[in-house]
């Protein structure tokens, strides 16, 4: 899924900051709502996100008269607010405010639960069993669980769910209902996610194989396209650039050579813990990702240095999180976000002189597999570094320089 920004019109000189809200609302928030929260065990962090999207939404409704106040939503009227006050925003950051919304409404006794479905428990234990076997992230979670929620309704709707009754023609109908009217790109992907699902029912012995290949696939008739990844000379730019003696710029530095020169994720690189680095045995240990399996990778010299140089002179002392990387200067000693490390990418791009199109941090995992490539490593060895379980994933990684593949080519006639 593509990320788009949540593009904002700026506010007019003179007028009240975007997190401005009414006094009463601001004073309820930060208080009661937060105390209310962090009684059912969510994090600091996440409190204080949550407040963030509320101060936010209560500016908006404050900025638009004919909206109602924020004592005075209902469930009703969240989808229609929501379309309006988050226009612009990717799908991740719409759910985000939604949940923010429900949050507060169970806090103001407004929320009414939805009737419970009997087949309630299958979509727990699924939703369960990618949090805990597959390493599965928030955002992927949110969409599971909107697909999965889907066809339950489509095929079982309140009642139990009876699975011996379901047939591959039924799947095909509903294939067909839940892929109405969308591109085929986007097509692919929800049954992705409903064929996974009903693999999982398998899994659990309720249903055969057959239900999930009736799951038809979707043709998506383009070009696969690859990220252009980046020269030596523009890689060597990148780190002369970010490698700066401040604190912040220490972390950028650690940051950038952990995805440009061991291949992580973004994710995976906000995700390191300090227990997750064996100064000993100089190796770093990887968390369970999407693909649901962890890693070792071996550290080489420069990296080691740079995280040690991070940790004992550039990271925030006396913080209760053990993350590796952490904010400054600006929430100091609060773990990083995707959102902060991918905007401290894009801004190297541009200041490096990068095209104006290149955004995201999977191109440096890209220009790692691709160097790997160029040097004559095995596509397995490739594979196993980057955590993927099939060598067709790895392939669309790894990237060869036209020039190399003229010195194959043989003279006509030969």
């Amino acid at each position: 899924m593509a990320n788009r920004r949540c593009h904002r019109r700026k506010p007019r000189r003179g007028s009240r900051p975007l997190d401005s809200g009414s006094a009463e609302d601001i004073a309820l928030i930060h208080r009661d709502f937060a105390e209310y929260l962090l009684a059912r065990h969510y994090t600091p962090l996440t409190v204080e996100y949550i407040e963030r999207i509320l101060l936010r939404i209560s500016a908006w409704l404050r900025e638009h008269p004919k909206q109602p106040g924020l004592d005075e939503l209902t469930r009703p009227m969240v989808p229609r607010l929501l379309a309006q006050a988050s226009f612009g925003c990717s799908p991740e950051t719409r759910m985000r405010y939604r949940t923010a919304v429900f949050h507060w409404l169970r806090f103001r006794g407004r929320y009414s639960e939805p009737v419970a479905r009997s087949w309630a428990p299958w979509l727990s234990d699924y939703l369960q069993f990618l949090r805990t076997h597959q390493g599965v992230g928030q955002g992927t979670l949110e969409i599971s669980e909107a697909s999965v929620k889907a066809f339950m309704e489509w095929q079982f709707g309140a009642g139990r769910a009876k699975w011996s009754g379901v047939k591959p023609a039924d799947i095909w109908r509903f294939a067909s209902h839940y892929v109405r009217g969308v591109k085929p790109g986007t097509g692919k992907s929800r049954l992705g996610y409903v064929r996974r699902f009903l693999n999982f029912v398998h899994l659990q012995g309720a249903c055969g194989p057959e239900l999930a290949a009736a799951i038809p696939k979707v043709a998506v008739c383009r070009a696969a396209r690859r990220p252009e990844v980046l020269s030596p000379s523009q890689r060597r730019k990148l780190l002369v650039f970010v490698r700066r003696p401040t604190p912040e710029g220490k972390r950028n530095h650690a940051m950038i050579l952990c995805m440009l020169d061991l291949g992580l994720r973004a994710g995976e690189v906000i995700g390191l813990r300090l227990h997750d680095i064996d100064w000993k045995l100089r190796r770093l240990h990887v968390r369970i990702t999407k693909t649901g399996r962890g890693r070792e990778l071996p550290l080489p010299t420069h990296i080691l240095e740079a995280l040690r140089d991070y940790i004992r002179t550039g990271r925030p002392m006396n913080t209760s999180f053990d993350h590796v990387f952490l904010r400054h200067p600006l929430r100091r000693g609060y773990p990083m976000s995707r959102e902060a490390l991918k905007a401290m990418v894009a801004r190297a791009y541009r200041h490096c002189g990068f095209p104006s199109t290149w955004s995201g941090t999977h191109r440096l995992r890209h220009t790692f597999a691709s160097r790997l490539h160029q040097r004559g490593v095995d596509m397995k060895p490739i594979a196993d570094l980057l955590g993927h379980r099939r060598l067709d994933s790895t392939n669309l990684y790894t990237q060869v320089e036209p020039e190399a593949l003229r010195q194959l080519a043989r003279p006509w006639p030969w």
